[in-house]
């Protein structure tokens, strides 16, 4: 990977000092730049925001600490570590209560000034990475699932895993729902990179006029509402993988951009011409035929060459419909331990709908009706057809079943097909009219009117 150990920006009114200090850091690697007053300092903050920045606290005729001070309140992601040849207890405390990472008292030797920046910087990415885990564990809520006992699906996970151990670009297609993002976080953590960040945009989701600004990062004052530096998605997932989902969404002024990134390994931010050294590999994917998007003049071929150098294509459900029992069965025991809910497994009516149904929003529609059916479940029961959504029993009514011959067949009356149906949901409810109601589609005092009808009392329910 060799991505950068960080950028660093080091302060000091003797530039004798900040170029000793730039020659032993740059010597581990790191990207050094320097100034000698706050201002320049500013000016070097503003243009190309630093992971961490060495500020010596007596900088001629102003001080260390108001700059420090500043930085806390206007860069909040830069790590800052104060220096200085008056070094006390007292300003040591003074110093971290500002909002700095660290001190350094000078003198001090290059092992002294590795080991700390080291120590801050990893400490700076623990952060960071805990930080992102947890809006992850938040966002993905059960989505992170790998659930393939189909031969199709065990074929894809074959060549994943053997495209993951490589930085080649990959494409992901297929249908919305399919988990084309489950199969790009598969790729990343059986990579070298697993241990970086995985870090997705979705192209569909941003405005265009806001999508630069997400993969590349801004400058202070940019345009209008650009109150503070920030790094793009390039940049954060440097040493990772960027998961640019529903690319084929994306403006061809945009791809256009994209290709170059990816061709020079640098970003400029919106607003600064600085370029900034990334190292991130692609992973893209589509619910669109990419083929035909090139053909069509939507998407660049050149930027699709780039990408689809290994193609992972994630079949729908209803080819691969010996998953669909493994899938519930998967987000069953996620939603009743979320909901702290002890469910039973599915009823063998339950399974055979759920696995005769094609399911059109594939893993993400399968997700929804389980959800719904630990909602409506008793504890320690089993889930029942009532419990899934009305469409899918509308579905087995609507199949034709094996029957005799039209002519021998004998019909049942459609007001006690309903009742059947009423009670099978009150059933299901465990009595509770209210609920039965909601997942009928029908008003309490109607159900109870169709009740009230098939037991001969037409009394009104709050009479």
């Amino acid at each position: 990977m060799n991505a950068l150990p960080g950028r660093v920006l080091v302060v000091d009114d003797e530039p004798n000092i900040s170029d000793s200090i730039k020659k032993a850091l740059e010597r581990s690697g790191y990207a050094v730049e320097t100034a000698t007053d706050a201002g320049a300092a500013w000016s070097a903050l503003e243009r190309s925001q630093p992971d961490l920045a060495l500020f010596d606290v007596r900088l001629g005729s102003s001080d260390g600490m108001d700059l420090l001070v500043r930085v806390a309140e206007t860069f909040p992601d830069v790590a800052v570590v104060m220096m200085t040849g008056y070094a006390s207890i007292e300003s040591a405390v003074a110093a971290v209560k500002a909002g700095a990472a660290d001190y350094l008292s000078k003198p001090f030797n290059p092992e002294q000034l590795r080991h700390v920046v080291a120590r801050v910087l990893d400490g700076k990415r623990l952060r960071d990475e805990n930080s992102y885990l947890r809006s992850e564990i938040q966002h993905l809520r059960g989505q992170r699932v790998i659930v393939g006992e189909s031969q199709a699906m065990q074929q894809l996970f074959a060549i994943a895993r053997a495209v993951a151990e490589t930085d080649s670009g990959v494409l992901i297609t297929g249908e919305t729902g399919t988990g084309k993002e489950v199969v790009a976080r598969f790729v990343h953590e059986r990579s070298r990179r697993h241990e970086r960040p995985f870090v997705t945009v979705n192209c569909a989701a941003i405005p265009a006029n806001l999508l630069e600004s997400e993969l590349f990062g801004h400058r202070r004052g940019a345009f209008t509402g650009a109150t503070y530096n920030r790094r793009g998605s390039f940049e954060m997932a440097d040493g990772g993988t960027l998961f640019l989902d529903e690319i084929g969404e994306m403006p061809l002024d945009m791809q256009a951009k994209i290709l170059r990134a990816l061709e020079e390994r640098q970003v400029k931010r919106i607003g600064s011409d600085e370029a900034v050294r990334v190292n991130a590999r692609i992973v893209a994917a589509t619910n669109r035929d990419p083929e035909a998007e090139v053909k069509a003049g939507r998407f660049r071929e050149d930027l699709y060459w780039r990408l689809n150098v290994v193609r992972l294509v994630v079949p729908p459900l209803r080819e691969r419909p010996e998953d669909i029992a493994a899938l519930a069965q998967h987000f069953l025991a996620f939603f009743a331990h979320e909901m702290k809910k002890p469910v039973g497994d599915f009823s063998p009516e339950a399974v055979d709908i759920m696995t005769r149904y094609e399911w059109p929003g594939n893993v993400r529609e399968v997700r929804n009706a389980v959800e719904r059916a630990v909602i409506f479940a008793e504890a320690g029961r089993p889930i029942r057809v009532g419990h899934l959504p009305a469409y899918l029993r509308q579905e087995r009514d609507a199949r034709p079943p094996a029957a005799p011959p039209a002519a021998a067949r004998s019909y049942r009356p459609l007001r006690e097909m309903e009742m059947d149906y009423i009670r099978e949901v009150l059933e299901a409810c465990g009595g509770n009219r209210t609920r039965a109601a909601e997942m009928l589609g029908l008003s309490p005092v109607t159900l109870w009117r169709k009740l009230g009808r098939d037991n001969g009392d037409d009394a009104h329910p709050l009479a």
